[in-house]
């Protein structure tokens, strides 16, 4: 298929655009004026995603559209999802663990929103009427980017311990960079609506940080963290239990990562 891979510069885009390519598809990336350079083999496309309303003709000839870009804000991410299913092609959208609550939770549970991404439901309801694909990816973790390179292990260095934020006990599903790029190769072969979940296990935050801090572990204060990274730092409180059964089942899909916390070991 003709691929067009919106966020290709970023930390998943690249990991899908290479693994699209190396399944056989033609990839292209949407490029804004002054952006990064693309990756090796993906033809640029000139557009912003800052301008939704030229999305509809920059996605009109390709057989699908996945966007794996970052979240610019209710107003203009709805606009853009509007775009984008205007221009008739099948849309791959990406999301995030966080559109679920704390409830036990699978595909076919309703969004509960953080408040801090609350229009990415509705993002993902406008997709899905659209006949598109929701992934709703964990932490992603893996080829030297995501949240625990570049934020839980510079803090562990930082304060001689591994942190968490708030309690002990929170958990987060999480995933490798390679295994969800597989994952949307899956998807992109699907048609009619669907739901999937990029997630290969469960893991607690404060056993993720005693990895990181060789044992020793530290809590980071709600407020403290806030006030350094701000409302993300709303997140790592969710303790969330999510299955991705049903992607496993129904897109033949068996994560070759397994274990962050053996992973971070092995590189230990």
């Amino acid at each position: 298929m003709n691929v067009l891979i919106i966020g290709v510069t970023g930390y998943i885009g690249r990991a899908v655009a290479a693994a699209a390519r190396r399944a056989g598809h033609e990839v292209a990336g949407l490029r804004h004026p002054g952006g990064h350079p693309l990756p090796e083999g993906v033809r640029a496309v000139d557009g912003d995603l800052a301008d939704p309303a030229s999305l509809t003709a920059v996605a009109k000839g390709f057989d699908r559209v996945v966007h794996v870009g970052p979240p610019l804000g209710e107003e203009t991410d709805l606009a853009g999802v509007d775009a984008l299913t205007a221009a008739g092609v099948p849309v791959v959208y990406t999301t995030g663990a966080a559109v679920l609550g704390s409830e036990p939770s699978d595909e076919d549970s309703d969004p509960d929103p953080h408040p801090l991404i609350r229009w990415r439901a509705e993002a993902e309801r406008r997709v899905l009427a659209a006949g598109g694909q929701v992934v709703r990816p964990g932490m992603v973790y893996g080829n030297g980017g995501g949240l625990v390179a570049g934020l839980l292990a510079p803090k562990a260095a930082e304060r001689g311990a591994g942190v968490y934020i708030g309690e002990p006990g929170v958990r987060w599903p999480v995933v490798h960079a390679e295994d969800l790029a597989g994952l949307y190769v899956a998807v992109l072969d699907r048609t009619g609506p669907g739901i999937w979940h990029g997630m290969s296990e469960t893991v607690r935050l404060d056993e993720l940080a005693a990895v990181l801090g060789d044992g020793r572990t530290v809590s980071w204060p709600l407020e403290e963290a806030r006030a350094e990274i701000g409302g993300i730092a709303d997140l790592f409180v969710l303790d969330q239990q999510i299955s991705a059964t049903k992607t496993r089942n129904r897109l033949g899909w068996n994560p070759a990562h397994t274990s962050l916390l053996d992973w971070l070991r092995a590189r230990s």
